[in-house]
């Protein structure tokens, strides 16, 4: 397992005082953990990162013949000791950070204790609004059962990070995903979350509210005076206790889209038409991701025998192997069947002017359903690369349906030489992967994404890492990419390779507009400036809310 060699001297010590005073307090709510037992739960991550952990409390849910009001309460208690002896706690709702430092705190000076809110998995569904209240601990799978177990038509808020991530933690992220509310924060109506010193926030309109529902203040985000709700986003300001979320319908159609562009330049000449179609069909195209080859193979390939995409011959070959295109674009169109045909009967016309896409195809999942169960008929030595394609876009399309599924994650394994397959999902973190994310905001130009695009494959080859690049265009005028990091969590050579590939992307990046959108636990601790007019706002409001600095020193607060 893991060692907790860092332990700080007295944390033994001051653990069994806290837990014996939140036994009383919580009246055996909490589940508390030593600092062993704690460190083999959360002590593992993709980054090849160690952090002192004291303990853990874990909110144990109470039965759903109560309201949250007591796992509240029992949230304050935590705190409200945790002030008394100086204790900074690092809290979590899953834990599944992956490649941003999953459970690790941001501060790496003292030992710290985990808030785990995992347990907390109450959800409140308005059918009528489609607005769905979550605690932290519901993750992606657990809203889809439950909508599935009530008939309720509408898409979870998926990502590929798998069915076992937080969908709130996601959304205090600010991630995002390729469904039509693609913007996870931006469908965030509102937030109830627990302070400092134990005291609880809500909006001025919740607490102007005196019905039971407070409906109102579930379905306006704004609420009423300084929008305070965002602060809590990508922030140590308050523990977030409950989040309510605007989800999107499940439409009469969704219909899946490929554009295949078979030459390198194709980007610059399709990525006009990208934007082309975000603009005219918003209310229809949810975001479109555009994947280079490489990024492609990863997910259709497994790495054995050496296999490596930094290699150009070993690209070539697997691109004809699996019949994959130098570019990918991959979106979805939602909504009524004659809206979608009219949507689609206007794509294909705009194709027709655009030499970029080589090819083009238009699949619903019925059609995939049709494909898969022709090709079992055949025999299985044929046809390998077209059955791995299949089984991609499968997938695929089931995430842009609000299914989540662990079609990203293998990628995670890339670099991983023992190869696991465990028998209940996919966990890079405790299957020791190497991973790391760049995840910068793009100017919207072809000459922008083209620096952009030659500055990561010279940067990471450099670094012997695959240069896996994709482009997510949330908006025509908004684009983000998502580069992951992969190296072999047990070569120090490679973690080091890794770590010096993505300061130096980050360094190149900032200086010709490439900025990050999130940043993992240590690059937060080291590359932002408390001299900057953002920071020191941000500190002044720390202190302000959290004296005492007990709620996840230094996490985006340099």
């Amino acid at each position: 397992m893991y060692s907790n060699n860092k332990a700080a001297t007295g944390t033994a010590d001051l653990f069994s005082l806290i837990t014996k005073q939140l036994q009383q307090l919580t009246k055996g709510q909490v589940t508390c953990l030593d600092a062993q037992k704690a460190l083999n739960r959360y002590g593992a991550n993709t980054m090849a990162i160690s952090r002192c952990i004291g303990g853990a409390f874990i909110v144990r849910q109470i039965s759903a013949d109560h309201d949250q009001a007591v796992e509240v309460a029992n949230i304050g208690h935590i705190v409200k000791v945790a002030n008394k002896y100086g204790t900074p706690l690092q809290v979590i709702s899953s834990g599944q950070n992956w490649g941003y430092g999953s459970a690790m705190a941001t501060d790496d000076s003292r030992a710290h204790f985990i808030l785990d809110l995992s347990e907390l998995k109450r959800i409140e569904l308005d059918e009528q609004l489609g607005i769905v209240r979550l605690q932290p601990g519901v993750t992606q799978q657990n809203l889809r059962d439950y909508l599935d177990n009530c008939n309720g038509a509408f898409m979870v808020p998926v990502t590929g990070a798998g069915p076992s991530c937080s969908i709130v933690g996601n959304a205090l992220e600010r991630g995002y995903g390729i469904t039509p509310h693609a913007d996870h924060f931006a469908a965030v109506t509102s937030i109830q979350a627990v302070l400092a010193d134990g005291s609880y926030y809500r909006s001025a309109i919740a607490s102007l509210d005196l019905t039971e529902q407070n409906t109102v203040d579930m379905a306006y985000k704004w609420g009423l005076g300084p929008y305070l709700d965002g602060i809590f986003t990508q922030s140590n300001l308050g523990i977030v206790t409950s989040m309510s979320i605007r989800l999107a319908h499940e439409p009469e159609v969704v219909e899946s889209f490929y554009l295949f562009c078979a030459e390198e330049s194709d980007l610059e000449r399709v990525f006009p038409l990208v934007q082309q179609l975000l603009r005219d069909f918003a209310a229809v195209v949810g975001s479109i991701n555009i994947l280079d080859s490489r990024r492609m193979l990863s997910m259709m390939v497994t790495n054995a025998d050496g296999l490596s995409l930094a290699r150009q011959t070993d690209v070539d070959r697997l691109m004809q192997e699996y019949k994959v295109s130098q570019w990918t674009c991959i979106g979805s169109l939602y909504g009524s069947a004659r809206v979608v045909k009219a949507v689609k009967k206007e794509i294909k016309h705009k194709l027709k002017g655009n030499t970029a896409v080589k090819r083009s195809l238009f699949v619903s999942a019925r059609e995939i359903a049709l494909a898969s169960h022709f090709i079992s008929l055949l025999p299985d030595n044929l046809f390998a690369g077209p059955r791995r394609q299949l089984a991609t876009l499968k997938k695929t399309t089931q995430i842009m349906r609000g299914i989540p599924n662990e079609v990203a994650l293998p990628l995670a394994y890339w670099r991983n030489p023992d190869k696991p397959t465990p028998l209940h999902g996919l966990n890079p973190a405790k299957d020791n992967c190497g991973l790391l994310w760049y995840a910068p905001l793009i100017p919207a130009t072809e000459g922008k994404i083209r620096e952009f695009i030659d500055m990561v494959r010279m940067i990471c080859l450099k670094f012997d890492i695959e240069p896996l690049i994709t482009l997510t265009a949330l908006k025509h005028d908004c684009i983000d990419s998502t580069v992951p990091l992969l190296f072999n969590r047990a070569d120090p050579a490679a973690i080091r390779a890794a770590k010096l590939c993505l300061d130096e992307l980050f360094t190149s990046g900032c200086k010709l507009g490439f900025v990050p959108y999130r940043l993992n636990v240590e690059q937060q601790r080291r590359l932002l400036s408390v001299e900057e007019p953002h920071w020191t706002i941000v500190d002044k409001i720390k202190n302000a809310l959290d004296p005492n600095n007990i709620i996840a020193p230094r996490r985006y607060n340099p």
